[in-house]
This record gives structure tokens, C-alpha cells and sequence, in this order.
């Protein structure tokens, strides 16, 4: 094995805090509920043949192979990581029923139908999906006839897709699931599979996925769909881990860095319009399947190469991106979102389509799905070892390690806040060793109050090793200082505007939300309590009366035709840190104020999709007070401010 570190067996990491309480959210909404909305897509793929009318015959078994099984993935990994019996039950049933399916020479997946194709693409892709959920519940429970029947169905795909019945679209990825079980079994044939799918790969490469393409170190915008690309990113690095092959894992470090350069949004959401590949912009969407594959892939680096910035890149998609497109009672979300939208209704969207209303199911399922998934993997990508013992903190916030060996508590308000407590139950002599953010230019760290004797930091963590005893506390705290950034657009419309983060978090001007229920199409109609959203800002052309009065207040005073000075400085910022009462992605824990702007000409008087403004710089007016929340404690926002034109 040639990673540096490793990752804790699911559960070990319970959520604590906010975590918890979203974890809660995610139960009594998406995540417990979603196979009980729509069955034929999510709930029976696996465990009943099944079909969906609107899909043809190839996209029904691939599709439902495919959003089935990443629901019934994240699922298990909440209910473990909840310790939730409820949910595990729940699981287990899903598990059993799959398993009474396997077929006599292994195959365990959805093209199990008469007249399918088994060399299509999505066999592999979908299928993975599921192999990976049985994966998560043998990792979890230990159950051996688990990994027996996903192992033979590994097997299965190794005898049949040899040589060209390998794809080159999402099919690949399936060499993930291949380096998981290989981990547990041993089995070095799927190894030799691997290998062999990735020079295949190089052969037959049209998305620009193979490691040789990676290692070009040049992005092509429209080249493949984002979120397939933020799956595999990390595929070669996994390879790397049994091969030690040091140019599969400088592909996938190449490939990570290309796209976070030229199409991740400050908000760490890759950009996805149309879907594929695109550049950083104000309105430039992101599909919520890249939040949760890009976590995940940045999870798997974080061990695979022991660098701290892979934490960095968690917490960024996590705690911006990921929450800024959930409905806050987690019973919808936004398959597209934008840095800055004032609109997430069924005409606001670029794609001519309902993606940016609040939805608990879409046609294609795969983001609500997949949104179920990044809470519990993010939490377990919290904490990792080396193997001899020792603690490697990669993303921060409130939670509580279990393990054989340590136990930890950790007590913090991050990313709202600047400290964090480490509280050890553990009895020994290791090292704690703390992610330093690369936001950070200093920090203290404290043991029992006293000031700590640190090793020097090396990949991006600070070691503090000691004879630890129970109920030792450690305490690290950041110097979170306020940035102003100028966001690069050039590739979009070069407009530069201006962005505000502090710490992790970027801010936003939150426009208030009106939820309006309405019908969508989801193929099952879905019960009392269930819906899908428009999503329009507060203020309406009802609030005033008269037209043309109402004319001109909508062209002056909507609350989010401002502007920013580009000289703006961080002393001309203030920092609220609010009470922390409530729910914090309802409740913002922290505010910063600030002067700005009235752009009275920014947008249309009455727009019904958020444009990237016209011109180089605004027209401003008088100065306001502006207040900005964290981009995840909002649905309808701005968070790249224009420029004001001070010279007219």
C-alpha cells in the first residue's frame, strides 16, 4: 500500500453540533425518505426488476442502476454514521434483498433483463453504485457473504468487459470500487483489470479521462459532463495506492489542480453549464452531483497523499456550495446552482429546463441522490490515521472519534468560528496532528491552556505529540482574516467582479426566500408534506401597489442592484459573530458588514433570471449598508459583487 494515510471504519466518526442536527434533517427528510418517493427509480432497481416508462430500455436499467444504488450508498453511510438503528434497519433489508439476487456466475446489477446490453457503458458505471453501498455495509459491519457477493460480481466484469468490451464514459470508474475490495481481499486479478482498463483508456479516450491525458496538465472546457470528470479525477491516485505507479497519482494532482484553476467557483462548486465542463462566473451553474463527487475524490486524496489542502478543498464545497443549494429542512434541493441567483424557479435556468426549482426527486434523480451521500462522507473524511497510532485532523467541525485506539471529541462553532477543542479519552503517547488551512497566516495551539510545544508543520499539519491522559484538551486557534478577491472570469465575461471570504466561508448577499409549492414532475406523486419549489425573492410586484410607482421601485430599490468600491479594503469590514441559537445554515452564526452601492441600472425592473450585469462597471448612487451571510446559509444570493463606476 502506498498511501500515506488512512481512513477510520464508517462509524467510527459520529457528527456532533450542527452536524448532528443536520444529519437529523437528512433522516427525517432525503435521506431517509427518498426510495419511499419514488420506488421504480431509487427503491427496486436492485432488488426487483423493474420499468420506467419514460426511460428507453438501455437508460432504465443504467439510470436506475445508477441513482438506486448512490442513493442506497449514502444511506448506509448515514445510518452508520448516526448509529442510527432505525436507519440500519433499513439498510440491512436493501442489502439482504440484493444479495438473494446475484446470479450464478456473480453478476450482481440492474442489466439482469432479456434483451439489454451488458457491454453498455452504464453497466459498469451503474453498477458500481451499488457494489459500492454493499462495500460501505461490509465496512460497517464486518458481514463476509457481503463482500463475497461483491467481489464475484467484480470478478464478473473482469471476465466479460476484458479487452475492447471496456467503455470510455463513465464505465471507468468502476476501477474504484475494484481498488476498494482489493483492499480486502486481496484478489490481485482485479488489479491486473485495473491496470489494464487504464491503458485501454489511453487508446480510446474521447473525454480527456485517461491518466496521460490527465498528465498533459491542460483542461479542456466542454470535454466531458463536470460531475463525471469530479468522479474521475481520483481513479488513477487510487490505482497508485497498490501500484505505486507515481504517474497515476501526479494525474490525478494535475487533473484536480486544472479544474480548481480554471472551473471551481469560490463557492468550491465545479462550474457545470449544460452540464460539461465550463468557466468561473457570476451565473456559471454547478450541478450538485460535482459537489458530492468532488468531496469525495478530495476525501480519498487527503489519505492517499497526506496533504492537508485536500481538507481545505473538503470544507470549501462542503460548507459553501454543498449548503447553499439544500433547502434548509433537507427535503429539497437544487440540481443547478449559481454564485449569484436571484432566482430557482422552473424559468430561471440556463438550460431551458425546471433545474434550479427546489426538488426532493428530478426525472434523472442523480443530484438528490448524491446530496444524501456528501454529509456522511464528508463527516468520515474528518479524521485520519498513519497506522501507528497517530491522528491526523484534515477538515474541521464538531464531531466525535471512536476507534479501537483513540478517542476524541471535538468541540468547535467552525468554519463560524476561529477556535477549535480537541478533548483526548485516549491514554498514550501519539501525535495529534492539525490541519493548517492555507487561508491561515497564524494560529496559536494550546494544551490544558498552556501554550504547546508544536513540531514543525509538514504537508499542511501542525504535530503536537505527548503522553496524552484522559480529558486532555487541545485547542488550536486561527487568525480568520477577511480576503477580497478579485474573481478571475476571464474565459466568461470578464467582468472581475468582487467576492468576500473569511476563513473557509465565502459570503453572500442573502436575498430573502418566498417558497412557493409546485407541481414538477416527479414520475410518483408525491405525498402530503413533499413538494417541489419556486423559489423567488421576497420582494414581489404585489408589495407595491401602483405600476408605475412599482416601476421605479423595482429599478432603484431592489435590495440586490448594489455595487462594490474595487478599492474596497478588509479593515472596511466588520464581523458580527451572532448568537448562536437555531439552526446555523437558518441562522446565520456570523454576518459581516460593510458599505457599498446602489446600482439602480444593474438588472432589468422585473428580471425572471439572474444576468450577468451589462458593461464593465456600474452605475452607482448613494452608498448603503450592506450585510452578507455565509453563501450556505442562503438560496437566492449575490456573492460576486460588480464593480462601481466612482468616476461618474
Amino acid at each position: 500500500m502506498y498511501q500515506k494515510l488512512y481512513r477510520f471504519p464508517l462509524g467510527s466518526i459520529r457528527p456532533a453540533g450542527f452536524l448532528a442536527d443536520q444529519c437529523l434533517r437528512s433522516k427525517d427528510g432525503m435521506g431517509g425518505h427518498l426510495n419511499e418517493l419514488e420506488p421504480e427509480m431509487i427503491d427496486l432497481p436492485y432488488v426487483k426488476n423493474v420499468r420506467v416508462e419514460a426511460w428507453s430500455a438501455g437508460e432504465q436499467c443504467g439510470w436506475g442502476a445508477e441513482i438506486s444504488g448512490s442513493y442506497w450508498s449514502g444511506l448506509i453511510q448515514l445510518a452508520f454514521t448516526m448509529h442510527d438503528s432505525e436507519l440500519i434497519a433499513k439498510a440491512e433489508k436493501w442489502v439482504n434483498a440484493v444479495l438473494k439476487r446475484q446470479r450464478e456466475d456473480g453478476y450482481l446489477g440492474t442489466y439482469d433483463v432479456p434483451g439489454v446490453d451488458m457491454l453498455d457503458d452504464y453497466n459498469a458505471w451503474g453498477t458500481s453504485r451499488g457494489m459500492k453501498a454493499l462495500l460501505s455495509f461490509y465496512d460497517a459491519t464486518g458481514r463476509e457473504d457481503v463482500l463475497e457477493a461483491v467481489h464475484r460480481c467484480l470478478l464478473w466484469f473482469c471476465e466479460n468487459w476484458a479487452g475492447d468490451k471496456k467503455t470510455s464514459y463513465a464505465a471507468p470508474i468502476i476501477t474504484e470500487v475494484m481498488v476498494l475490495c482489493y483492499d480486502c481481499t486481496g484478489d490481485k486479478r482485479l488489479i491486473d483489470f485495473c491496470e489494464e482498463y487504464e491503458q485501454w483508456l489511453c487508446e480510446h479516450d474521447i473525454f480527456h479521462i485517461s491518466y496521460r491525458e490527465m498528465l498533459k496538465n491542460k483542461l479542456e472546457y466542454n470535454a466531458n459532463h463536470t460531475a463525471g470528470y469530479c468522479l474521475q479525477i481520483r481513479r488513477p491516485a487510487m490505482l497508485y495506492t497498490l501500484t505505486g505507479n507515481k504517474d497515476y497519482l501526479e494525474a490525478s494532482r494535475r487533473s484536480i489542480r486544472m479544474m480548481r484553476e480554471k472551473a471551481v467557483q469560490l463557492s468550491g462548486g465545479p462550474v457545470s453549464i449544460n452540464e460539461y465542463l465550463g468557466p468561473v462566473g457570476d451565473v456559471s451553474e454547478s450541478e450538485y452531483c460535482a459537489f458530492a463527487f468532488s468531496n469525495l475524490s478530495y476525501s480519498y486524496m487527503s489519505y492517499i497523499t497526506g496533504e492537508a489542502v485536500y481538507g481545505d478543498y473538503m470544507e470549501q464545497v462542503f460548507y459553501n456550495a454543498a449548503q447553499g443549494a439544500r433547502k434548509k429542512d433537507e427535503r429539497a434541493i437544487a440540481y443547478m446552482s449559481a454564485p449569484n441567483q436571484i432566482y430557482a424557479t422552473k424559468d430561471s435556468t440556463y438550460m431551458n429546463s425546471d433545474m434550479q426549482v427546489y426538488a426532493p426527486v428530478y426525472p434523472v434523480s442523480c443530484c438528490p441522490v448524491n446530496s444524501v451521500a456528501i454529509l456522511p462522507e464528508f463527516i468520515r473524511g474528518m479524521m485520519l490515521h498513519d497506522g501507528e497510532g497517530n491522528l491526523f485532523v484534515t477538515a474541521y467541525g464538531p464531531c466525535r472519534l471512536e476507534s479501537e485506539k483513540l478517542c476524541v471529541t471535538e468541540e468547535t462553532m467552525y468554519p463560524f468560528r476561529d477556535t477549535v477543542r480537541l478533548t483526548v479519552h485516549s491514554e498514550g503517547e501519539f501525535a495529534i496532528n492539525l490541519k493548517i488551512p492555507t487561508w491561515c497566516k497564524s494560529y496559536t495551539v494550546t494544551v490544558n491552556g498552556k501554550p504547546a510545544e508544536c513540531g514543525k508543520v509538514e504537508n499542511g499539519y501542525v504535530p503536537v505529540s505527548r503522553v496524552w491522559k484522559p480529558d486532555d484538551s487541545l485547542e488550536i486557534k486561527f487568525a480568520m482574516e477577511i480576503e477580497i478577491v478579485h474573481v478571475d472570469d476571464s474565459d466568461m465575461a470578464k467582468k472581475h467582479p468582487l467576492a468576500i471570504l473569511r476563513g473557509p466561508l465565502v459570503y453572500s448577499l442573502h436575498i430573502p426566500e418566498r417558497w412557493s409549492r409546485i407541481a414538477g414532475r416527479p414520475y410518483t406523486p408525491l405525498p402530503e408534506g413533499w413538494s417541489w419549489y419556486d423559489c423567488n425573492p421576497a420582494f414581489t410586484d404585489a408589495d407595491v401597489p401602483d405600476a408605475h410607482e412599482r416601476l421605479g421601485l423595482r429599478r432603484y430599490h431592489t435590495g440586490w442592484n448594489v455595487a462594490l468600491d474595487e478599492q474596497l479594503k478588509p479593515e472596511d469590514i466588520t464581523v458580527e459573530e451572532c448568537d448562536g441559537d437555531g439552526y446555523v445554515w437558518e441562522n446565520a452564526p456570523v454576518k459581516l458588514h460593510l458599505r457599498g452601492y446602489r446600482a439602480p441600472f444593474l438588472c432589468a425592473p422585473y428580471p425572471h433570471r439572474t444576468f450577468t450585469p451589462f458593461g464593465d462597471k456600474q452605475t452607482v448612487a448613494e452608498e448603503m449598508q450592506l450585510s452578507l451571510e455565509p453563501y450556505g446559509c442562503t438560496n437566492l444570493r449575490i456573492t460576486y459583487f460588480p464593480r462601481a463606476d466612482l468616476k461618474k
